[in-house]
Formats: C-alpha cells, structure tokens, sequence
C-alpha cells in the first residue's frame, strides 16, 4: 500500500485497485465490477454527495438490499467523512421515521421496488417528513423531487476532483463512518457507532482467525443493516482483497445455485440459513468442492447442522469455524480454533482473540475465576465510540478503563473457551433458585427429533417465576412432552425443569436467527399461549 498518515477504510480498495486492477471486487447478478471500477464508482458516488451538500460527519443512508451500490455508497460516505447508515426495506414506515429522525441523514439512496413492492409512497412520505434529506436517489424509476441513482451518481463532476481530495485529507481514524441499529430486543434501537479504526481493529483480526486471503469469494445475502453484511463479510472483503457476490434476498435454492456457480470459497451465515439449505432439494447435488470455511455465529449449531456440515467438510477438508461477538464489539472477538472437535463447535464460542481481552464478571463487575457464570466483558481498539446521542446509555455499559459490559452471560473454561448461557435479562429466579434458560435450551436441543427451543420466564405466584419451555421439532417428526421432561429431569436439578412444555412446528424467529422470545412473551401476557 502507497504510505498514508493514517489507516482508513477506503485505502483497502485503492490498494486493490492498484496491486491487481482487473481483479473481480463485486457481484450482483450479470453486473460485474472489477477493483479499479469499485474504485471509480467510489469516487463518483462521493462527489455526487459533496454535490447534494452532504457535510463532514453527517449522514449518507440507503434503504436497500445487498447489491453493488452497498459497498459503493459506504465508502463513499466514508472518504468525505460522513457517516453510512443502512435500512431495510423489511422495516415498516415507522420503523424507518425512528431511525432516521435519530440519524437525521443529509441523503437517501433507495431502491424503487423490492420483491416486487414499490416503495415509491413511502420515500415520498420521507421525502416530505424529514427536512434533514437534502437529496433522495433512487435506484431505478425516480419518484417526484428525487433523482435517479444512474443520472445524478454517475455524472463524471470533474470540477469536484479537489473537494474530494480536500475531503478525504480531513478524515481521522477515530471520526464516525458506521451507524447499526440494534435489534431492540430490550426496548428501542439503539445506533452503534464506529469509526474506521474500530472497523479494521476487528477485521484485521478475523481476516487473520479465518485463514482468509485475496484470492477468497464470499457470499453477503444478509440485510444491509447487519453487522455481517457491514463488517464481518462485507467489509472482511475488502480489506482482505477478496470477491463480494451479493443477493438481495436469502433464497435457500438460489443461494445453493450461487455457491456453485461463483465457487464461493468462505461460507458466513446464521445456522437457520444452514438448516433451511439443508431442507432444499438442491443441498445434496450441490457441488461444494470450492468452499474451505463454513462460519457461523448468533446461535448455538444444532447436532443436524452439524452432522450435515460435518459430512461436506469430510468430503473437502473444509474448516468450521464460530465465535461470539456483537454489533457494540464490530462483530466476532472470539474464535474457535483449528482442529476443535465437534463437542466444542457445539457448545462454545471459542477464545478471545489475541491481543484482545475477555474477563467473566459477578453483578458488581468484579471478575470470577474460570468455570462460574457471570457477564462478559471486553475490552479492545474494536469497541463502538458509543450510541447514538444517548451518552448516558452509553455511560452505563463502558467503563472509565474502556471494558464494554456486554449483557451476555458465559462461564470460561481452562482453555479460555466461553460457553454462553443467555443474555442478563433473560436469567430468570424460581424459588430462589438463579435459572439460565440456555443451559436448559441446551439440553433439549440435544434431542435427536428436537430443532430449536426457547425457555422464558413467566411470572408465579408461589415459585415468583418458573419456566416455559417452547420446543420445534425437526421437519417431519413429532416428540412429546413427557419425553422431554424426563430427559431435563434426568440431566438437572428439579428447579431447573420448565413447568410447561409447548410444542410448535414453528417458532417466531428473529433475523439474527434467534427465537424471538419477545413474541413469545407477548403472547403470553396476552394469554393466547397453549
């Protein structure tokens, strides 16, 4: 790389589009960029943004799925020193007004329809709300006021050369280049900032946990608001120099057919993703000679995952690799390492990753020794700069040495391997008794006929709280109830064991891939559970 003062995410694509110009950067159907287009289409988007008035440290925000224009309007943004913010086009018109009155972006960039819906009134409701929107452009037919992404992105704007590079010379490290929001698991979203140097601490290290290389091709099929498809996949491409082959939706059989015909060589996704692959008629012809990593994170590998994961990588000497991370830490800071046995792919989420650090803490922060449950903390150059003009918030999970208090509890084994146990809100007290509902999902998962389970807590007048147990079966079996109780008695405490067994063929999911135990709740309280 030609010597820079500092280290920012936009100088990955240039030192690509040097050292191998004609090399293949973006995929999304038949439009195919090479580096020194990536580069180009980069330098474009961001005069286009100087030109719309976009001002150092505001926002740039696409409503999208993963496609070219992704990568492009997130460096883009990041070379004028503006801030990137992706939004779905699965959210609601409230969920966007939320986000975008608490981003206040300066410009929109959205695609006119998705999956066949146009979303033409509801840019236009933005459009008309939010005077922050200096300018919207839209991907395909422009609705009235906006301009169309081809016209108003592309336009060459020669006079506009120095700005940029006037631009670019004022951004630091430590400015803000990424807003993710969070699930709202518990309570409204939050906006996770980070800054480049958080990004690339973090991928920095995965690029060296995952083996990977410039000659990798990885698939992004996540939403565009993700951690994964922002920073582990997304930007892991780039920095590492390897090929984004991008969806726009995750289809189980397409996404089988791209496998194939990109030879995609590193595999990220959520184990729902594996398991609905794994129903697909496709699964069982499909050539995955090209794949050397299979990863995975946000939940737990059931044992059909892992079987069918295991037969493929047996065929091809391919790696399988997870780890624990969040969207507050830029994504994974722990890893499995090569050669762990299936035992520990299953039930742990590996070791921190060197030069980062990781301690086990009690309620009052103070650190426990390895094998006692207590909250995760972690500290490192990978932390988000805090969220989103919520200092206090902010305040109460980072302290004055920089641990970031996670909310997620895990014990620690000799090996520094952490095994989680749920999240803080979730443990729930029966009879004075502490209950953590992942050991007990755990256990029922374990059940050869049993896919995914969801313990929640539920209010009780003699015990304060018991557990309710929701169980999915795998596709075409049945299990029962009394056989379920047995295994948990005759693995755990009676404390331990639910007091209802609820059996679903389906379950609600989140896009984590995590049951939503929330809708769950809800229904609960509403007295509809059976």
């Amino acid at each position: 790389m030609v010597p820079h003062k500092m280290d920012l995410t936009w100088h990955y694509v240039e030192k690509w589009a040097r050292e191998k110009p004609d090399g293949e950067a973006l995929v999304f159907g038949s439009e195919r960029l090479t580096w020194k287009q990536f580069q180009q289409e980069i330098d474009l988007a961001a005069k286009a943004f100087l030109a719309a008035g976009v001002e150092h440290g505001q926002c740039v925000a696409m409503l999208s799925m993963a496609r070219n224009e992704f990568p492009i309007t997130y460096m883009a943004a990041a070379k004028i020193g503006a801030r990137w913010l992706g939004l779905t086009p699965k959210y609601t018109l409230d969920e966007l007004r939320y986000q975008i009155a608490d981003c206040r972006p300066a410009v929109l960039v959205a695609v006119r329809t998705y999956l066949d819906k146009d979303l033409g009134d509801t840019l236009g409701a933005l459009a008309a709300e939010f005077d922050c929107l200096k300018q919207v452009i839209v991907i395909g037919a422009p609705i009235a006021g906006s301009v169309a992404y081809a016209d108003f992105v592309r336009a060459e704007r020669p006079e506009l050369s120095a700005a940029l590079e006037a631009r670019a010379l004022r951004v630091q490290p430590d400015d803000p280049m990424l807003v993710m929001y969070t699930s709202g698991s518990t309570g409204k979203p939050k906006g996770v900032v980070h800054t480049h140097r958080s990004i690339i601490a973090n991928i920095r290290r995965e690029i060296e946990y995952f083996h990977m290389t410039a000659g990798d091709r990885a698939l992004l099929h996540f939403p565009i608001n993700h951690v994964a498809a922002d920073v582990e996949i997304g930007f892991a491409m780039i920095m590492g120099g390897g090929t984004l082959i991008f969806m726009d939706k995750f289809d189980p059989g397409e996404s089988l057919r791209v496998i194939q015909q990109e030879k995609i060589t590193v595999l990220g996704q959520i184990p729902v993703m594996f398991l609905l692959q794994f129903k697909d008629p496709g699964f069982f012809t499909t050539d995955f000679s090209s794949i050397r990593a299979f990863i995975w994170a946000g939940a737990a590998a059931p044992k059909i995952m892992m079987d069918l994961l295991g037969h493929v990588c047996g065929q091809n000497q391919a790696a399988m690799i997870t780890g624990y991370g969040s969207t507050e830490v830029c994504g994974f800071v722990t890893y499995t390492r090569p050669g762990d046995d299936r035992a520990t792919l299953m039930k742990t989420a590996g070791a921190i990753a060197e030069p980062f650090e990781l301690k086990i803490v009690d309620p009052q922060r103070r650190e426990l020794p390895d094998g006692r449950i207590g909250e995760i903390a972690v500290r490192g150059p990978f932390l988000m700069q805090g969220y989103l003009n919520r200092p206090q918030e902010t305040a109460a999970v980072i302290d004055a040495q920089g641990w970031y208090y996670t909310g997620d509890l895990a014990s620690r084994d000799a090996r520094g391997y952490i095994t989680i146990a749920g999240r803080i809100s979730e443990m729930f007290k029966t009879g004075g008794e502490n209950v953590y509902p992942r050991e007990i999902e755990e256990l029922l998962e374990s059940h050869d006929k049993v896919l995914f389970a969801a313990v929640v807590a539920v209010p009780d007048d003699l015990y304060q709280e018991v557990g309710w147990a929701y169980v999915m079966p795998m596709p075409g079996q049945t299990v029962g109830i009394e056989e379920l109780e047995a295994l948990c008695r005759s693995k755990m405490a009676n404390y331990k064991v639910p007091k209802r067994f609820v059996i679903r063929e389906l379950l609600p999911m989140l896009g984590s891939g995590k049951v939503d135990k929330l809708a769950l709740k809800r229904e609960i309280a509403a007295g509809r559970s059976i």
